[in-house]
């Protein structure tokens, strides 16, 4: 009896950069930071990414968007037909403007300012694509990862399919920070009565070595606490059995992200992101990049990563947009069925 091909359930995966302005990242968050001089450097990270015939996704915002001098370079992507353009904000520089030369840390995440504020910022980004000739974005990612309900619900309303703030098992010290601790890297379909259409949250890829990963979640919020981290409970993990991993191209949870990669190709998680800043892409523009060699080893590793995944044949490379589109086509198949 002739033996049945196997068939493989498509997985996607996607290239995002956070493209944005340099500044001193310890400085606080300034209101007049527009120093764009990385944004030359992404033609070539652009052709790096091509070369593995991988679309990038280029989150933008107010800072790249509003200067003349960063629009031939977008043009010249676009024009490629491999990037998609998403919306990226950051809320501390983009109008309408604080009085004030720089903002708080809790100001520096969207969800927590004024609703009204928040949205008007969000119109200034969407007016500048237009400016920029640019599609109408279909995605997003917060700055600093914020991201919220009504946030999502105005991001709905016009037009975006995807959103992709949610870093997984992770939150940070400043007050009012996202807290994703709960939150694995499974997408989620949101959708709440009296929108239009759904909106997909499309989390980055950070987990553990070893599974179950809600398991380790817990156990490494456990050594967070009081007294259990006086005791370095997640140094002593780490350096026996187990890792936390980012998929970044810059940061130092990246370095083990073809161990991940293997991991996750033995689960049945739909997407892979890999993501980096655009300011990494030249050196001094961030506290990832001080020296070309560090640029470099950013190169290094996309090839590796970009490398493996070739390697599988039921990952392919997309856009965020692209995956929205997906796993709402493959939604609506199985609620058919």
């Amino acid at each position: 009896m002739k033996k049945q091909p196997v068939m493989v359930k498509p997985r996607w995966y996607t290239v995002t950069v956070d493209t944005e302005e340099e500044w001193d990242w310890s400085s606080g968050y300034p209101t007049q930071s527009q120093h764009v001089s990385n944004i030359e450097a992404l033609p070539r990270f652009h052709d790096a990414c091509s070369k593995w015939g991988v679309p990038v996704t280029y989150f933008t915002n107010h800072a790249v968007l509003s200067q003349p001098k960063t629009r031939p370079v977008l043009r010249e992507l676009k024009n490629s037909g491999t990037a998609e353009f998403g919306l990226h904000i950051h809320p501390w520089n983009t109008p309408p403007l604080a009085a004030s030369e720089s903002v708080s840390a809790r100001e520096s995440f969207l969800a927590n300012l004024p609703q009204e504020l928040a949205l008007a910022k969000l119109d200034s980004v969407y007016e500048v694509f237009s400016e920029c000739d640019l599609p109408v974005p279909t995605s997003y990612r917060g700055g600093r990862y914020s991201t919220s309900p009504w946030i999502q619900e105005y991001l709905v309303h016009r037009g975006c399919r995807a959103d992709a703030s949610i870093l997984p098992f992770t939150t940070w010290h400043d007050e009012g920070a996202p807290d994703f601790r709960d939150r694995n890297p499974w997408p989620r379909r949101c959708y709440q009565r009296g929108w239009p259409s759904a909106i997909w949250e499309i989390p980055l890829t950070l987990a553990f070595t070893r599974r179950p990963w809600d398991c380790w979640r817990w156990l490494y919020q456990l050594g967070e606490k009081t007294p259990w981290r006086q005791l370095r409970c997640i140094g002593i993990c780490e350096r026996l059995f187990i890792r936390r991993i980012w998929i970044n191209l810059e940061n130092e949870l990246g370095e083990a992200s073809l161990d991940l990669l293997k991991l996750i190709r033995r689960t049945d998680l739909p997407h892979v992101n890999i993501t980096l800043h655009s300011s990494s892409l030249k050196a001094g523009c961030s506290p990832y990049s001080a020296s070309n060699s560090q640029v470099e080893s950013l190169y290094r590793r996309l090839d590796e990563i970009l490398s493996l995944l070739r390697q599988w044949p039921e990952f392919q490379p997309v856009t965020v947009s692209d995956v929205a589109t997906l796993l709402e086509k493959s939604y609506h198949a199985d609620t058919r069925n």
